[in-house]
């Protein structure tokens, strides 16, 4: 038995006793640290890194780790909750979940922001965090959540697929596969051990499991008739006006090559949500783009046109809506929906529908396709839908390009995506994060390969882009990885910079300075009569706009920092930054007062709805 200690009581001193490590291997033993069933596991899973904040409720943990350091890298940012940036864009590019963990307290708070994050928009990692030993439960000991309402698999609970409360090193042998295939399985998620730190160290007569296995991230079976889907496919091609939404399920399914050829087979505009941004190559002849209250308005305006949508892995959440009130993106009905969703729970939620099909969204696109090949399937009617559509393009096109050219100081936002579009690789991975500089990627940025472009969601968190463009780094090390981050972002995560010049990982963070925390003083500014506060960064001692010199903060780091005041200096900085294998931060100072242009709308009741600043609502 190894030696514990055990509380005593107020006012016990303990003296920390060494327990005699048992590892596998050892002659005459047949037992197994947790901490080594948990390493092992890993490697099982061909986990290649663990990413994570030490702490004292950790370091059993490590110390399993540490013997297979040739298999899985361990990398530590600067806070925890970069660590779930990190794996969340590593599963978005990859579908491979990393290991993220953390200390007991305040580690496991940190992290959680990021593990929501996941959560919200079906990505995944495995989550370990500390508790307090088994014998310490309940006691008051340091970081021990004990009082009132429960402990820390509590807390996560509403943001992972399932909280295990490990109490016993066996537990762990049914846990761990359990939960890997958990994570990948339907609508992919972070799972999370909570992890009493004796466990790590303690022994049990067992072996580390084997993988469950199953098939890839949101893969599954369908079980959907042939009937339902050819029925479902006649709708859309008998109509006169019909669109295919691709949703954040295209993504998450990989189904990129899929969606293309049934757009193409059918001769079907193809628009997205926010989520499904990139599923489609932007300059491909089919695709309109994104919609939503900051949507481009091809994509927008199709949607208040249309009279059939077949929606693949789309929530229609309030952003791409327009809050749904009709008119502003969609009226349904008059327009059929027809929804594909892999979780049956949100087909109708926000719109009745004409046929629901519960499938995964590859599972679904291949079925589709090979019938709409075999009985010759396409769009009977469209030279007028397609020539409304260009015309709209054309209305867009004409509308962006003076601005795209234009050489204004500060500079403005168009121009510098405009020039970004035009240097960028093809292949070059963007992470956007949060904030108005993640609106002006939504309308300007164009992502030249389908699944480069990465956002957050459903709980949009700030700091996903700053951390999760290192994510992008670890999966696609041949790619240039780049971040659009506002000055605030960039101010919550900074340190993410430190993190990428200690483990080499470079990337680009592009910041759009405005001294402001955009997207809310915009708001203020629309709904609210202009009545700013809070949002503006201002010198309270001299009344002026003040930030950091964040190319001086990169550089005092270790990385390249380049202050950027005039739009003709951007582009060759920018084709430098991803040229240079160095990580580079790019202080980019643009107009604060220029506005994003809203196509649809979106309500925060019981205010009124903000109306179209280009387009209008279509009243049926």
């Amino acid at each position: 038995m190894h030696g514990r200690s055990r509380y005593q009581g107020p006012g016990y001193s303990s003296t920390f006793v060494s327990p005699t490590p048992s590892y596998r291997g050892m002659p005459g033993s047949n037992e197994m640290r947790g901490t080594d069933i948990i390493a092992e596991y890993l490697v099982k899973e061909r986990v290649p890194y663990i990413l994570g904040y030490a702490g004292h409720g950790a370091i059993g943990l490590l110390d399993g780790i540490y013997k297979h350091t040739d298999r899985i890298k361990h990398i530590s940012p600067r806070i925890e909750q970069g660590a779930g940036f990190m794996a969340d864009v590593y599963f978005r590019l990859t579908g491979q979940p990393l290991a993220v963990y953390a200390s007991t307290g305040p580690g496991p708070m940190n992290l959680m922001i990021s593990v929501a994050n996941a959560f919200y928009d079906n990505s995944a990692f495995f989550v370990i965090t500390g508790q307090v030993p088994t014998t310490q439960v309940n006691s008051g000991a340091l970081q021990d959540d004990y009082r009132y309402n429960g402990d820390m698999s509590s807390i996560f609970t509403p943001v992972v697929k399932k909280s295990y409360r490990i109490r016993r090193v066996e537990e762990l042998t049914t846990a761990l596969p359990e939960a890997f295939q958990m994570m990948r399985t339907g609508r992919p998620g972070p799972v999370h051990f909570d992890m009493p730190y004796d466990l790590y160290i303690e022994t049990a007569p067992v072996s580390t499991p084997e993988p469950a296995g199953g098939p890839p991230a949101g893969h599954r079976a369908n079980g959907v008739s042939d009937y339902t889907i050819e029925r479902a496919l006649e709708i859309l091609c008998k109509s006169k006006k019909p669109l295919i939404l691709a949703g954040g399920g295209i993504r998450v399914s990989r189904a990129f090559d899929e969606l293309r050829a049934l757009a193409e087979q059918l001769e079907i505009p193809v628009y997205t949500s926010f989520m499904g941004k990139g599923a489609m190559p932007a300059d491909h002849p089919l695709h309109l783009g994104v919609a939503g209250v900051w949507g481009e308005y091809p994509a927008t305006e199709a949607c208040r046109n249309a009279d059939v949508i077949l929606a693949i892995g789309a929530r229609f959440n309030d952003l791409h809506t327009g809050s749904w009130i009709p008119g502003y993106v969609y009226s349904i009905p008059p327009t059929k929906l027809i929804q594909v969703d892999i979780d049956a729970n949100e087909i109708g939620r926000n719109y009745p529908v004409e046929v629901g099909i519960t499938a995964d969204a590859r599972q679904f696109l291949e079925q589709a396709l090979r019938i709409a090949r075999g009985k010759g399937l396409k769009l009977a009617d469209g030279d007028a839908w397609r020539s409304d559509i260009r015309a709209w393009q054309a209305d867009w096109r004409n509308f962006c390009d003076p601005y795209a050219r234009s050489g204004e100081v500060p500079i403005e936002p168009r121009r510098m995506l405009a020039d970004m579009n035009r240097v960028s690789p093809h292949d070059t991975i963007m992470v956007d994060d949060v904030g108005n500089c993640q609106v002006w990627s939504e309308q300007y940025w164009m992502p030249k390969v389908p699944g480069s472009h990465m956002t957050a969601g459903g709980f949009a968190a700030m700091g996903f882009g700053v951390y999760g463009v290192l994510g992008a780094r670890l999966a696609r090390p041949g790619s240039p990885c780049v971040t659009l981050c506002g000055d605030g972002g960039f101010s919550m995560c900074s340190h993410a910079v430190a993190t990428a010049v200690e483990y080499d990982l470079p990337a680009v963070w592009v910041v759009q300075n405005n001294y402001a925390i955009g997207t809310i003083r915009d708001l203020q500014r629309a709904y609210l009569d202009g009545r700013e506060i809070g949002t503006s960064f201002v010198n309270q001692k001299t009344g002026e706009f003040w930030n950091p010199d964040f190319a001086r903060m990169a550089e005092a780091m270790g990385a390249r920092g380049i202050r950027i005041d005039h739009p003709d200096q951007f582009a060759d900085a920018y084709a430098e930054a991803i040229r240079s294998g160095v990580p580079t931060v790019l202080d980019v100072m643009v107009n604060r007062d220029t506005g994003i242009p809203v196509t649809g709308t979106w309500q925060m009741p019981p205010i009124p709805e903000v109306q179209p600043t280009f387009g209008q609502r279509k009243v049926r």
